[in-house]
């Protein structure tokens, strides 16, 4: 049975990294990787999800699911492409790929998977079915290591419905650990974990006063994308448009976009994008305490 929050203990051995929405972009992760000297024998990535669509290689992106090193939680996407194929992943059998559940993901970067249909046998090839295995098996949330070091991962935000009048606007790590507890996620509280922009594109992103939240975790998170890392209210937003950096879609060609890495015990990030041959670099203070060394 799926678990939808799943636990790790503190990387005593290496290092920590989170990545942002990949959405395809292989190469600009295998970039950022070869420039921190990633070593796969004792540091960890983990991933805020939305591994698919928009960019040129959304199956090696899944495939890194079966390595020992990597960690990811589902995005939307990857629910858009689960909905798409409910009915193949029942049955087997798959006549056409057309949405007929509406869900769209054809129309949102899906349109990739008709290279691994199989027309003459009405499936997808065995590859794209080892890869659709292991996008059902990813949690909501992953909870890594314990006390200061502690940090969350998470595709959208923590928000809470009904946030302007409550004591605290976001779930804590109390509320976390509960669901912990209990190896379940409140069905409301899943779907603003896959959907909802409501912290990252509000003014708290722009208060430095609010980077923090009491009694929450850092929390690293995706889904709404901008040209820098942000933070508020314990969240990082590392989705900085790696797919827009490709060229192929309408956006403001002036921002700097591009997939980002944190190097989460460093507190340091870098940056790969399609359009510069150089990588960029910055700092976040991600716990509420000095930097450690």
């Amino acid at each position: 049975m799926k678990k939808t929050i799943r636990s790790l203990p503190n990387n005593s051995a290496g290092k920590d990294y989170v990545v942002g929405d990949l959405h395809g972009c292989f190469a600009l992760l295998q970039r950022v990787l070869n420039e921190v000297n990633f070593n796969e024998a004792h540091d960890r990535l983990f991933s805020v999800g939305d591994l698919i669509d928009r960019g040129p290689d959304s199956l090696p992106c899944i495939e890194l699911l079966a390595e020992p090193w990597f960690y990811a939680v589902q995005g939307n996407h990857e629910i858009m492409m689960l909905d798409f194929f409910q009915s193949y992943r029942r049955h087997g059998h798959l006549e056409h790929l057309k949405d007929v559940n509406h869900t769209g993901f054809l129309l949102y970067g899906g349109e990739w998977v008709e290279h691994y249909f199989q027309a003459d046998k009405h499936r997808m090839s065995s590859e794209f079915d080892r890869c659709l295995s292991l996008i059902e098996d990813l949690p909501l949330i992953w909870v890594v290591g314990e006390g200061e070091n502690r940090f969350h991962v998470i595709h959208a935000d923590l928000v809470k419905p009904g946030y302007r009048a409550a004591e605290s606007p976001v779930w804590l790590n109390s509320d976390i650990d509960r669901w912990l507890d209990e190896d379940a996620i409140p069905s409301a509280v899943a779907e603003r974990l896959l959907w909802s922009r409501t912290l990252m594109s509000s003014q708290l992103v722009m208060q430095s006063h609010a980077r923090f939240q009491p009694d929450l975790s850092p929390t690293f998170c995706g889904h709404t994308y901008a040209a820098r890392p942000r933070q508020a209210l314990s969240h990082i937003c590392l989705d900085t448009g790696a797919f827009v950096s490709i060229g192929r879609f309408d956006d403001d060609t002036d921002a700097d976009y591009g997939l980002t890495l944190i190097d989460v015990q460093a507190s340091s990030w870098i940056s790969a994008s399609y359009r510069r041959d150089h990588l960029v670099r910055g700092e976040l203070r991600i716990f509420n305490m000095p930097k450690r060394s």
